[in-house]
């Protein structure tokens, strides 16, 4: 089965959305959906007072309190709440999430990020949606990368792991730059990424198919040739300038032109879409690195978030050569 990817982000959630052809190269059924999975929500997390004031609570989850005018919790690490996730994004027509992995030694709270996909794993409704990992920054000690690369290979294992483009388990890699400096070299990043591919294969499960997230079109292209990664995307690119609200549509031009700054330098592609993009409540966050001020936009009407999808998937097929 191959599959062509495109990217989307929604609100703090990247999606996914892939173009199946069967083994004959015939249309596919329908695209396949997928949404990135931010799990930063349990008790005593440092990211729910950013929605405390009562001007962000329209953004609030379900799974969320209202304590009082300037303060919320915000959990989801129960086998309850993600079980209903599982019901609402496969009944939205989700196919998969990409999780965030975090070595638990990559700082001291490291592994309580991955609750998730923990309880995602331990659910009794997971084959009703897909999976797959981002890979951060947060790869753990060095010396420890051959048990990371053996625990990588038993979830490319799972059943429900998304597979794209005859087989080969879906792997996003955010924050390149920083796991090059983790390994200390592009060389040694490369070699440490090699052991991954050649364990993945002695798995019988084929050679991942990693995708640089970048906000800049040369930087993917570089960390592609680099690294021996097969494309390049991006887990946000908001455009834009000035310190003020922009309507939605701009946001949607500046990924498409995205696509095409990417398509230019000859690499393989899988187009951002975002939903979304306004970092007005995480403002003074530390680990905001890029853009931490400038625009933000109106949220998309459903007709405009699907006429951007709807581009997204029509580029990919008029663009084959470059999106495959």
């Amino acid at each position: 089965m191959n599959i062509r990817v495109c990217t989307l982000l929604l609100g703090l959630a990247l999606l996914g959305c892939a173009l199946l052809a069967d083994e004959a190269g015939a249309p596919a059924r329908r695209p396949v959906v997928g949404a990135i999975r931010w799990d930063a929500w349990f008790a005593g997390g440092r990211y729910e007072r950013f929605l405390a004031a009562r001007q962000w609570h329209y953004r609030l989850p379900f799974y969320a309190r209202v304590v009082s005018r300037d303060k919320v919790e915000v959990r989801s690490d129960t086998q309850e709440v993600m079980d209903r996730e599982i019901a609402y994004a496969a009944g939205a027509g989700l196919d998969y999430w990409a999780f965030c992995y975090y070595h638990p030694d990559s700082f001291e709270t490291a592994d309580r990020y991955n609750y998730g996909l923990r309880l995602y794993l331990a659910s009794g409704h997971r084959a009703d949606l897909s999976f797959c990992l981002i890979l951060l920054q947060h790869v753990g000690p060095t010396d420890e990368w051959p048990g990371t690369v053996d625990r990588l290979v038993e979830l490319f294992k799972e059943p429900t792991y998304q597979k794209v483009f005859g087989g080969r388990p879906l792997l996003y890699v955010f924050g390149v730059d920083e796991i090059v400096a983790r390994f200390g070299s592009r060389e040694a990043a490369r070699e440490a990424l090699d052991r991954l591919r050649r364990r993945s294969v002695e798995a019988g499960l084929g050679s991942p198919y990693l995708v640089a997230q970048v906000f800049h079109a040369y930087r993917g292209a570089e960390h592609v040739d680099a690294l021996g990664l097969d494309a390049v995307s991006a887990y946000s690119r908001p455009g834009g300038a000035g310190n003020e609200q922009h309507p939605y549509d701009e946001l949607a031009r500046a990924n498409r032109d995205f696509w095409n700054a990417c398509k230019a330098t000859g690499r393989q592609v899988i187009p951002i879409v975002n939903t979304g993009w306004d970092n007005r409540p995480r403002r003074g966050d530390p680990t905001i690195v890029q853009n931490p001020e400038g625009p933000w936009y109106e949220e998309p009407t459903p007709a405009q978030l699907a006429e951007h999808l709807r581009a997204a998937l029509a580029w990919n097929g008029a663009n084959p050569a470059h999106a495959e």
